[in-house]
């Protein structure tokens, strides 16, 4: 009985050890590997070789086989009789994706790297003369071995024209018979794609006996919107024999692929030897140079293999390349328009620039169709026009373009309509700027330099003029402050402005040495004001000069009750003599308005007084009483909704306690019925109505309309 389980134990370990020998598994031969490339003659071939001697030096072994072309390579990796290949980009694509001659997807295959990129060479034999693909019909037209690449580059590109097989003799020929058809003339045009410079191009075109092709602009167009791996490359002069120009070809790239089951750390150990032994690959084609980190991920449209994944990442390459293509297809159109919105929205003094200037207005405009018109160039044209590959070289060719039309030639039909409308909307900017340089001139000869104000509206009035204008102006135009236009009025014809101060948004009217009558302060719009200072005039004594305040606060109430809008503009006087002060007040209450009087000589005894009794209060004066970086001021501003028929204490003890929260408003004064109250007790204002006001201690006044989202 135990001889019999001992039997069965030997047994089962000839098995198992039979097992082990006689089925290897594909993990313990790994390092020994199959790589297809494609015809000797080709670049496959040479360059795979290149690529396994490299391999070698890692102590990776690779066979290297030649092949009828790419499908062939990607059904052999796909079925395990070879485990890596080199394969054109638009072949990988329609594999992975089960499109063109693949009626199943070939899924399991992985990227390692773009190498470099292939042209499309198009042959047209001597003494032809074609000029354009229509002329195509009716040909002998080879189109390389079947399953090639070279074959599905020509069938998109005859495709793309509108060329049907049954119009044209199509020849499956490889490189050794497309030459020998060539010389007996039994073939008419050729394709074959292949890195350049090309041995069998070369031999074709050494005796002149065929000429390139290009493709027009718009089947480039058309194969770029139905392939999108189809790249432009340029063919540089003296590749070839008897080729003294650049010739302009559609192209793929090289992809270098593997199984996806390929032992991720052999495909990182084959991917840093190819990049840094690229030299080696090199002596075995040239093309071998082109091999470069910034070009590896062209034309890969499938996974990447993780080993490879490894190494690029560890280059710094993977994460850049991610980048780029975010920043380049949505950050910098997204920020350019951004920022300008900003710029437009955000800050007051460029908002008003926009606005009110009329230079401003056009350049603005002209910006704009520059920007968007380049953007639009850049996503028509980057595929198939090197002119626009990228955005910084759009924005530059999209000027040259908008400067000389064809200059930098679209070639799409999008790009061509885009340009043709920047010239024609840039040539009527020019015209439009250049017709308003000129009416500037001609409205400054005429009238004086001085600007129009007849449709001016809520804008500051200063009504005549003393040492303290330069200063209030100065206030009005901070930052702080929405900026309106200036509007000053004084007796004189001759501006008081200084030239720190002469601006297009700041104007004079005078009355040729009259007193201010009603005409020149309709002809100001004081009715439409935002507001109006009075200031003391510095000519005439003190009694009189109150005396002509008087006079006008009387008059501009006249203007307002008798104008359309019947709206009370705020007024804001100066008064000399204290004792004229209850005067200008009910002067300002017959003309049903509410005038604010300011006594200098009141204002400053009585703050010398109080700095006097309290020093340090002339550091909080200035700073309440002077806008500028980093003081704070007295804004105003309608009460939260919220508090309407609650009390003054609730809305107060409510914004303290905002304070805690790092929301730095302090509360000063209600205006209640036309009346302002101080620090106000529950005996003044019983409860908050709508429409009451709220003056706040605060950093800017837009802090004061935050508080309605609190």
């Amino acid at each position: 009985m135990l001889n019999k389980y001992k039997l069965y134990f030997l047994v089962l370990c000839f098995l198992l050890v039979s097992g082990a020998q006689f089925t290897p598994t594909y993990a313990e031969n790994k390092d020994i590997l199959t790589l297809a490339t494609g015809s000797e003659k080709g670049v496959y071939y040479p360059l795979g070789q290149g690529i396994a001697e490299v391999a070698k030096k890692s102590n990776i072994k690779i066979n290297v086989l030649s092949s009828q072309g790419s499908a062939e390579n990607l059904y052999w990796v796909s079925n395990d009789k070879a485990q890596l290949c080199v394969a054109q980009s638009d072949t990988v694509y329609n594999a992975y994706n089960g499109l063109g001659r693949f009626t199943e997807k070939i899924t399991n295959i992985q990227a390692i790297a773009s190498l470099y990129t292939e042209a499309v060479h198009i042959l047209i034999r001597n003494p032809l003369h074609i000029r354009k693909i229509e002329e195509f019909k009716g040909k002998r037209i080879s189109i390389g071995p079947e399953g090639s690449g070279t074959e599905s580059n020509a069938l998109a590109i005859l495709e793309a024209a509108g060329i049907t097989s049954n119009e044209i003799q199509i020849l499956h020929l490889n490189s050794d018979d497309s030459i020998k058809a060539l010389n007996e003339s039994k073939v008419d045009i050729i394709f074959f794609t292949s890195g350049y410079p090309s041995d069998v191009v070369k031999i074709m075109t050494q005796n002149k006996s065929v000429y390139f092709f290009e493709p027009n602009p718009e089947i480039l167009q058309r194969l770029i919107d139905i392939y999108p791996f189809f790249v432009i490359t340029t063919i540089p002069p003296g590749t070839y024999p008897n080729q003294d120009e650049d010739i302009a070809a559609v192209g793929v790239t090289a992809l270098l692929i593997s199984r996806n089951d390929l032992d991720n750390h052999l495909v990182y150990t084959i991917t840093q030897a190819i990049f840094t032994n690229k030299t080696v690959i090199a002596n075995y084609h040239r093309r071998g140079l082109d091999i470069s980190l910034k070009s590896t991920f062209k034309g890969i449209a499938i996974p990447i293999n993780d080993g490879a994944k490894q190494f690029y990442e560890e280059k710094g390459v993977y994460r850049k390349e991610l980048y780029r293509k975010i920043s380049m297809n949505y950050g910098l159109p997204a920020l350019i328009i951004l920022l300008f919105v900003i710029v437009i929205i955000k800050f007051k003094k460029v908002k008003f620039f926009f606005k009110k200037r009329e230079i401003a207005r056009v350049l603005v405009v002209l910006l704009l169709i520059w920007l968007v018109g380049s953007i639009v160039l850049y996503y028509s044209e980057h595929r198939i026009n090197e002119n626009y590959s990228n955005l910084l070289l759009a924005f530059w060719s999209g000027l040259i373009n908008w400067i000389n039309f064809g200059a930098k030639e679209p070639f799409t039909y999008t790009g061509r309509v885009t340009a043709i409308t920047m010239t024609i909307l840039g040539a009527g900017g020019i015209t439009w700027f250049t017709a308003t340089i000129a009416s500037i001139f001609v409205h400054k000869k005429l009238m004086g330099g001085r600007r129009m104000i007849e449709n001016m509206k809520n804008h500051y009035v200063i009504i005549n003029w003393n040492n303290k204008g330069n200063g209030i102006i100065e206030q009005l135009r901070h930052p702080d402050l929405e900026i309106k236009p200036i509007l000053i009025v004084t007796e004189s014809k001759e501006s008081p402005i200084t030239f720190e101060y002469k601006h297009e948004d700041i104007q004079h009217i005078g009355n040729n040495g009259n007193p201010i009558d009603e005409a020149l302060l309709r002809r100001a719009n004081v009715h439409l004001a935002h507001s109006v200072i009075v200031l003391a005039d510095d000519l005439d004594k003190p009694d009189t000069a109150d005396a002509k305040t008087i006079l006008i606060i009387l008059a501009i109430r006249e203007i307002c009750n008798k104008s359309e809008e019947k709206r009370q503009v705020p007024v804001v006087a100066e008064i000399l003599e204290p004792q004229k002060v209850k005067l200008a007040e009910f002067a300002g209450v017959l003309g049903n308005g509410v005038v604010e009087i300011v006594s200098s000589q009141r204002v400053s005894q009585n703050l010398l007084a109080q700095v006097a009794a309290t020093p340090g209060l002339t550091k909080i004066y200035e700073d309440l009483l002077t806008f500028g970086k980093n003081t704070i001021e007295i804004f105003s501003h309608r009460v939260p909704s919220k508090f309407v028929g609650k009390s003054v204490d609730e809305l107060f003890r409510w914004m303290m306690d905002l304070r805690g929260k790092n929301i730095n408003i302090i509360p000063v004064a209600i205006s209640h019925r036309e009346r302002i109250y101080v620090n106000p007790s529950k005996s003044d204002i019983n409860s908050i109505e709508d429409g009451d006001t709220l003056f706040a201690i605060c950093d800017a006044k837009g802090d004061l309309k935050k508080l309605e989202g609190y």
